[in-house]
């Protein structure tokens, strides 16, 4: 199956709501752009979609959506059976913010979201986490001020999976490394997102790492299809995205290749220097798309799927 063909495979039919936050997202728009797909005429009303502020979007199909701001979600009259939940302040907003208040930020997201759990009682609960989470030998961070992204994310994980078990709802939590897929915001931020500038441009891809740099990547509709379909087994659990493992002189032929043939640079490199490794679990997301029966693309068609997308972050916008 296809990350749409396995959503409606859940979904439909049925009356179930689903509520999703961070709408105008990365994950966020991917997920509306599933849920409409699988759900066809009944998306409207099933689907809820919240972000920072109240606008309207446009879905795959080109359909409009209206979005709400988070703070109505607990407000909501409608009982959501399954949040989807991806409002985040990304780790590079620590930098502009400053560190005090990119945490305060952060947490108002998290508590607004908890209060909607406690009080709607979602039967389903999904968030994304990040393989930022893992420190030095893969132990888990905690030093908030140091790293503020990983270790608020750690405490996300504990609190939504409390909050969840309080209400008796199953809580999946992908730990999130390197995606690929439409959608892609702030492209210039992400490797693949720069090598498909330089490759539409009509190269060379530059790549201007001077040393080792390895990624693992899946796709973004992928993890959350298979996050959804993990939460309807009623278990509560955590993985990491894991994906194809490439290093960027690998990337950025699968780019060029993809983009015709153009040429690819490296200005310098010393393949003996110390490697920058940021790999998930490699075994996790096979083992869960076998048994749900999902079909994971190949790196080259991951990203095809990428660059077949020229949504921008001005398009799409709001909080991730």
């Amino acid at each position: 199956m296809t990350p749409t063909e396995l959503v409606a495979s859940l979904l439909a039919p049925g009356d179930g709501i689903i509520a999703v936050t961070g709408a105008t997202g990365w994950f966020g728009a991917t997920a509306l752009d599933l849920l409409y797909d699988a759900l066809g005429e009944d998306a409207p009303r099933r689907v809820l979609a919240y972000a920072s502020s109240e606008r309207s979007v446009t879905v795959r199909d080109g359909r409009h959506v209206e979005v709400l701001a988070l703070a109505e979600l607990a407000r909501s009259t409608a009982t959501p059976d399954v949040l989807l939940h991806f409002a985040y302040l990304t780790r590079d907003k620590a930098g502009e913010l400053g560190v005090d208040r990119y945490i305060a930020e952060n947490i108002a997201i998290t508590t607004t979201v908890l209060d909607a759990i406690a009080r709607l009682r979602p039967r389903r609960v999904v968030i994304t986490s990040s393989g930022a989470v893992y420190g030095p030998g893969r132990g888990l961070v905690h030093d908030v001020l140091g790293d503020p992204y990983g270790a608020l994310k750690r405490l996300d994980e504990l609190a939504f999976r409390a909050a969840a078990d309080e209400v008796g709802a199953s809580c999946v939590i992908p730990r999130v490394f390197s995606v690929a897929g439409p959608r892609m915001t702030k492209p210039d931020r992400y490797a693949l997102g720069t090598m498909l500038a330089m490759a539409r441009a009509g190269g060379p891809v530059v790549i201007r790492s001077d040393h080792p740099v390895v990624r693992s990547y899946c796709g973004v509709d992928e993890v959350v299809a298979l996050a959804l379909w993990e939460s309807f087994g009623g278990v509560s659990s955590t993985f990491d995205t894991g994906g194809h493992v490439v290093e960027m002189a690998g990337l950025a032929t699968t780019v060029a290749r993809y983009a015709g043939g153009c040429a690819v640079r490296r200005p310098t490199f010393d393949p003996s220097a110390a490697e920058d490794r940021y790999v998930g679990d490699l075994n996790a997301m096979p083992r869960l798309a076998s048994r749900a029966g999902l079909t994971l693309r190949s790196l080259s068609e991951l990203v095809a799927v990428t660059g077949h997308s020229r949504k921008t972050s001005a398009e799409l916008g709001g909080l991730r």
